[in-house]
């Protein structure tokens, strides 16, 4: 009896000898971290670009999308008809073109007439045989059909001015058709999904909010007497959750520090807490998938 209860004070001794040094071992690593935070995504808003009901949407929360990936189109035939319009005014403005045009030869002809005209009559005049009152008036119809055709020439440049700018104007509307045409601006995961297929739609109107997973980046705060000594580049090792006694770690780089204090967030529960200041840091690490936003982690500088 007495043999068996010393073989249990041995074994009580020795588990509270292990657990002992568990709870130092997670002192430790606790002491050892210097900031702990949250990983976050840099959310992109997708907005609707023009006006109308959405046609088509295809898309999921949770899908992959490309850049430039066109996933879906917004009812453009308002703007078609806005652009059939202006071709239909262009074409009438277009049609005076052969009027002016042969009303332009019609004076080039009176002009060639006049100046055989006053070819003669100025020879005759320098033998005497025509008087000045003929030079003068033969002068005057030259002058008056020069004017008719510039007046004629300015109404034909006119034409073509109102032609290009309802060119200008059909441009516009076939940019604004494109802006119809729904496109993924840059690579990443459907987030949250805002708009669908047969809602209206207006300029500005968010459709889903997209992430590139692989540029997750840690936010922690750091007090004022840690920020003198971290830099924007700085290599850093940030630990993640693993199981309940262990963690894996990271390499990660700070790429952003706060240039302005803040209050502690709100999140930290002791007024004595609350009334400190610090400091903002932006970590990237590289996700190799296991990474998510919102997932807690550590870091030791």
């Amino acid at each position: 009896m007495k043999k068996l209860n010393c073989e249990f004070d041995s074994a009580f001794i020795m588990v509270l000898i292990l657990s002992l040094a568990l709870l130092s071992s997670c002192e430790n690593n606790n002491k050892k971290s210097d900031a702990f935070g949250n990983f976050e995504l840099d959310k992109t808003f997708v907005s609707a670009e023009s006006q109308g009901r959405i046609l088509w949407l295809n898309i999921e929360e949770g899908m992959d999308l490309k850049s430039e990936q066109v996933i879906g189109q917004i009812d453009s035939m308002n703007l078609h008809y806005q652009k059939e319009q202006l071709k239909a005014q262009q074409e009438m403005i277009l049609a005076n073109l052969p009027d002016i045009e042969a009303q332009l030869n019609v004076q080039r002809q009176q002009k060639a007439n006049i100046l055989v005209n006053k070819e003669r009559v100025d020879k005759l005049y320098v033998k005497k045989a025509a008087t000045q009152k003929q030079v003068d008036d033969i002068q005057g119809s030259l002058d008056l059909i020069l004017s008719q055709i510039t007046a004629t020439e300015v109404k034909k440049s006119n034409v073509y001015a109102q032609v290009k700018a309802i060119d200008s104007q059909i441009a516009t509307i076939k940019y604004q058709i494109s802006k119809c045409i729904i496109t993924c601006p840059v690579d990443g995961k459907v987030l949250t999904q805002l708009s669908r297929t047969g809602e209206t739609v207006a300029p500005g109107k968010p459709l889903f909010t997209i992430a590139a997973l692989d540029d997750i980046r840690l936010k922690v705060y750091v007090s004022g007497d840690q920020l003198p000594h971290l830099k924007v580049g700085q290599e850093v090792k940030v630990l993640i959750d693993d199981t309940k006694s262990s963690n894996t770690s990271l390499n990660g780089e700070i790429v952003w520090v706060a240039e302005q204090a803040e209050f502690t967030p709100k999140t930290v529960q002791t007024k004595k807490e609350r009334v400190n200041l610090v400091y903002a840091l932006k970590i990237k690490c590289k996700n190799d998938g296991n990474l998510k936003a919102g997932m807690p982690a550590e870091v030791i500088f």
